[in-house]
């Protein structure tokens, strides 16, 4: 097998969607949709994959490449059982280290991280110019806790191939959890640089400025991810918290219904619209909010605090102690949290 079909089957970080992966190049013809990443479902893809593997009529070669198709294929729908053994099997006939960075992206997802990154290894023994392996090894110590490994192999993914967007991404991530909002931002913003379409880095980058106040921008990066994939309810719920906070209520309160309809009974959803409401001085709407919030989660202390003050500004004195005596004891500083954010 060439090494350009072995490095188009190595596809992208596992973090990314499967489809990005381009398409094998010079595939046998009787691959058919096996190989076709470009049209075929990876319901398509199994389906044709397991002709060609059964056939008994393939090349070595040919079974090669449709077993690890194929368990790239299990892995986009969430089989990774069925992913693994196709993978082993690919592997147990030609090490080759697009397969190598597929099954470790799988043993990352089932949180066998050890196994990963002995799969991650290899396949950068076996090709030492292989940024998707050096990236996606990051992921894997980050998963087992080593941030610093995680930034150094990111780092040296992106000295690889600097224009690896997703090592960008993952590394302003792993800097996000040493409190480096600064460096995050960085990545966010060469992410979404090397890719304008990029959501997540999109999403990523406004929830950094709008923890850091920074709400112009947070809120214009909501918007782009929004007009990029209207149906993720991540951006919704990122902009109505910040206009909210920003005291830009009423276009916060539309964004707030919408996120709504995206997640029904999400909790924390609903706690989010009942805040936009409670400090827009619709009080019935906030006690809605925050009342079917915990029945989906009594325990939250933001939903009683939230209830609790609503009702007392309605001079319901004995309802609005009660949930606010029972979220100071579930989270003692909740008061402090909301008076920061413009409520008391």
């Amino acid at each position: 097998m060439n090494k350009r079909t072995l490095r188009r089957l190595a596809g992208l970080t596992f973090a990314a969607a499967w489809l990005a992966t381009p398409a094998v190049a010079q595939s046998p013809a009787e691959l058919g949709w096996c190989a076709n990443d470009a049209a075929a479902t990876p319901a398509l893809q199994i389906k044709d994959c397991t002709r060609v593997i059964d056939s008994g009529k393939a090349t070595l070669e040919t079974l090669v490449i449709a077993l690890t198709i194929r368990g790239r294929a299990y892995d986009a729908v969430g089989d990774y059982a069925h992913a693994l053994q196709d993978l082993d099997r690919a592997l147990s006939n030609a090490k080759n280290p697009g397969a190598l960075v597929l099954r470790g992206a799988v043993h990352s997802k089932r949180r066998e991280y050890d196994l990963a990154i002995a799969d991650f290894d290899e396949a950068v023994r076996l090709d030492p110019m292989l940024a998707t392996a050096v990236s996606d090894r990051g992921l894997a110590y980050a998963g087992k806790g080593d941030v610093d490994r995680a930034i150094a192999d990111y780092t040296e993914a992106v000295r690889i191939d600097p224009k690896l967007a997703v090592a960008f991404f993952n590394r302003g991530n792993a800097r996000l959890m040493k409190r480096d909002a600064s460096g995050a931002l960085t990545d966010y913003t060469e992410a979404i640089r090397l890719n304008p379409n990029y959501v997540a880095a999109y999403i990523r980058r406004a929830n950094v400025q709008s923890a850091i106040g920074g709400y112009p921008g947070a809120i214009a990066d909501y918007g782009a991810a929004m007009k990029l994939a209207p149906g993720e309810p991540t951006a919704w719920i990122g902009r109505c918290w910040t206009r909210a906070i920003a005291g830009e209520l009423p276009d916060a309160l539309p964004e707030c219904n919408e996120m709504v309809k995206l997640r029904p009974n999400d909790a924390y959803v609903l706690v989010v619209r009942g805040f936009a409401n409670l400090k827009s001085g619709q009080l019935d709407a906030a006690i809605a909010d925050y009342s079917a919030a915990l029945r989906h989660d009594a325990k939250n202390a933001a939903a009683l605090y939230g209830r609790g003050t609503a009702e007392l500004k309605k001079h319901n004195a004995a309802r609005g102690n009660t949930d606010v005596a029972a979220a100071k004891a579930l989270k003692p500083d909740i008061a402090e949290e909301f008076a920061r954010y413009g409520v008391k």
